[in-house]
């Protein structure tokens, strides 16, 4: 056996050996971030040092995730992000300083947390028929929000508007879901695709307006509302999903001690009920799985990104 493997299992035996920098790749408040403190405390008591959340937002998760790639493939720095620096940006973005098939160790999938197609109330429609009639009729002119170029819910909206063969303007909010949602429920932008755990409790409220779900199937959190298959665009699925990364490199045992500690987490009926609240499930699968599952998610993206010509600003 080489002197450098034996010293990588020696590493990888002893880790960590200092606080670990958990990096939540959105501002504070949001399901990264929640996801990214309930990994970080859960962590924290398996394995004996803090584990501390830093939230270093923008480029649609670039940022946060450039920072751990640069820092050395040791188990002492992580990311939490949703699916741009995993399988979207580096096809959308030419900017990305990093490729993510390289450059990523995948260790665990954390949750899905489903669109919702949303209007505000002062948009004549409630169904989707009389949304893509009305949007037609505007020829253009109604602006849409997204949290960020490249987002799932920018992507979805551009597949949206390639199938129902309306046109609408893109307006991005440089990865603040916040100001995308202030802005909408304030009738500044009148349409986007939102993650339920950002849009339900407005939806109850009758702030906004729901108009289908961009699901395979109705959700559990909102069940009354359709699908967009079943509203009229066979096949259309977009779904985000938030992830657990490191650096290519880190030595498998860390990883598999890493991603066995965040499926204990994320079995735990207290989380579970906790992250459905806010309309967040977890989809436990193995560390092989989800690099599987990354592979065919960067195809999906992909598609949709040359199907309907989406670009980055």
């Amino acid at each position: 056996m080489g002197v450098a493997l034996v010293c990588a299992i020696g590493d990888a035996g002893a880790w960590p050996t200092r606080p670990v920098r958990v990096i939540a790749t959105s501002p504070p408040g949001g399901a990264v971030d929640l996801l990214a403190r309930i990994a970080a405390d859960e962590f924290s008591a398996a394995f004996g040092q803090p584990f501390v959340v830093e939230n270093r937002p923008g480029a649609n998760g670039n940022i946060g995730v450039d920072l751990v790639l640069k820092a050395p493939a040791d188990g002492h720095a992580l990311f939490v992000a949703p699916p741009g620096p995993f399988s979207i940006n580096a096809q959308l973005m030419p900017s990305t300083p990093f490729d993510p098939r390289a450059d990523i160790a995948p260790v665990a999938l954390l949750g899905v947390s489903p669109l919702l197609l949303v209007v505000h109330p002062s948009v004549p429609a409630t169904a989707l028929p009389e949304l893509i009639g009305w949007l037609r009729s505007r020829h253009g002119k109604v602006d849409y929000a997204s949290q960020a170029v490249g987002s799932t819910g920018h992507l979805a909206m551009e597949l949206f508007k390639t199938l129902a063969r309306v046109e609408a303007t893109h307006i991005p909010y440089k990865g603040s879901a916040a100001q995308a949602t202030a802005d909408l429920l304030a009738g500044r932008v009148l349409m986007s695709f939102v993650n339920t755990s950002t849009t339900l409790p407005y939806i109850r409220t009758g702030q906004l307006r729901a108009i289908a779900v961009a699901e395979k199937t109705r959700i559990a959190s909102a069940p009354g509302i359709p699908t967009l298959d079943q509203a009229g665009l066979p096949g259309f699925e977009a779904t985000p999903w938030l992830g657990l990364g490191a650096r290519a490199g880190t030595a498998g045992e860390i990883i598999e001690r890493l991603h066995q500690a965040a499926e204990r987490a994320l079995a735990r009926p207290d989380i579970v009920e906790r992250l459905q609240r806010i309309g967040i499930e977890p989809r436990p699968m193995s560390t092989a799985q989800f690099a599987a599952f990354i592979r065919a998610e960067t195809e999906k993206w992909g598609d949709i990104i040359r199907r309907s010509g989406a670009k980055a600003e």
